[in-house]
């Protein structure tokens, strides 16, 4: 995957590029628990203020709150509506209407995802996690101009220098993760082993594309939804770009371990898919996760630990989500989603000619 230097992007020349190229940008967050509480605010706030109202970069602004958060303990739904979201909603009740009857918590940030990208209208998806603290919003604006510029990419994925909470080089989980994708992926997505920082929470990704895609339920979506997308995509939609240093809380050991627990079994199902594709071109990833146990006999689904560590009982939430394409909800919005992307190109034109 090409590595593109922040300093070539013309961030004064986005608004054209989105005119010329017919591009509309939805900034999409996902979010849970009291991190998000301290951060959801300032992120909305200073990208709807510098990417919305200075600037015509973004289109919208949309929230999920997550399935753990449903009941909104920590005040999530009324931060992000007086921070100026363009709307904002609970997963739960998203979920039923693309995904159909199942608890929302067994789909995590993936099921998030899926409901962002089923109320958006944006022909480009710009995902962005919800508790980056001394946060600078030139994040956004450096992965919308590489969303927009040359041939507008379908893929753009971020990197950057993580520093947690205390100060201390952060992202060991991807370390680890690059290690496993080598090992088991490398031969079938090559570009996967250039990637850097796999896990990243701030992407850009095609619409159409992603609505294509099937992905792994719980922490395993990064992982599938980006090896899927450089799989499909041809070398010259992809790219990635540095973005400025992540300040993020550092997870506590208990979570990590969860977090590569289910990671591992995603990348399980992933090879194995790849593996089949080669008999069977017309084998769907989900069939495969659907079928894990069958698979690989005698693997341990629970998280077992030594005594004194985290006793809580955690199972991998081990299936993928068939595309989004494929749910008549998110077909019968095909319309409207259209005709949103044509009134805010026309908006946009009209503000450039207002302002030339």
């Amino acid at each position: 995957m090409r590595t593109l230097e922040p300093t070539t992007l013309d961030l004064d020349a986005i608004e054209v590029d989105k005119l010329n190229r017919g591009v509309t940008l939805s900034l999409l967050i996902p979010a849970r628990g009291p991190e998000a509480a301290r951060a959801l605010g300032t992120i909305i706030a200073l990208n709807r203020q510098r990417w919305m109202q200075e600037r015509s970069v973004i289109d919208e602004i949309g929230v999920i709150v997550d399935p753990s958060s449903d009941g909104d303990e920590h005040d999530l739904v009324r931060i992000a509506t007086e921070a100026g979201a363009s709307w904002v909603a609970r997963g739960q009740s998203v979920m039923e209407r693309h995904a159909g009857a199942e608890d929302a918590a067994a789909g995590g940030k993936a099921g998030a995802m899926r409901s962002l990208a089923y109320l958006a209208f944006g022909n480009r998806l710009i995902f962005h996690d919800a508790d980056l603290e001394s946060y600078d919003p030139i994040t956004v604006g450096v992965l919308a101009a590489a969303a927009t510029a040359g041939n507008a990419p379908l893929f753009v994925n971020g990197s950057s220098r993580r520093v947690t909470g205390d100060g201390q080089p952060g992202g060991r989980t991807t370390e680890m993760l690059r290690s496993l994708l080598s090992k088991q992926l490398a031969r079938h997505v090559p570009s996967i082993t250039r990637t850097i920082q796999p896990l990243i929470g701030e992407f850009v990704i095609d619409a159409d594309v992603f609505a294509s895609l099937a992905f792994s339920r719980g922490y395993g979506v990064e992982t599938s939804l980006k090896v899927l997308a450089l799989d499909l995509l041809d070398y010259a939609d992809c790219l990635q770009v540095e973005l400025p240093i992540k300040y993020q809380v550092g997870q506590h050991y208990h979570n990590l371990v969860k977090q590569f627990h289910e990671i591992s079994f995603t990348i399980d199902v992933l090879e194995a898919y790849f593996q089949r594709r080669r008999l069977d071109p017309h084998v769907a990833v989900w069939q495969i996760a659907d079928n894990y146990d069958l698979l690989f006999p005698g693997r341990t689904y629970p998280l077992y630990r030594p005594p004194g560590y985290d006793e809580t009982d955690f199972v991998p939430r081990l299936g993928f989500y068939q595309p989004l394409a494929t749910s008549p909800a998110y077909q019968a919005r095909l319309g409207e989603i259209k005709s949103a992307r044509r009134a805010a190109l026309d908006t946009l034109s009209r503000r450039m000619r207002t302002s030339a």
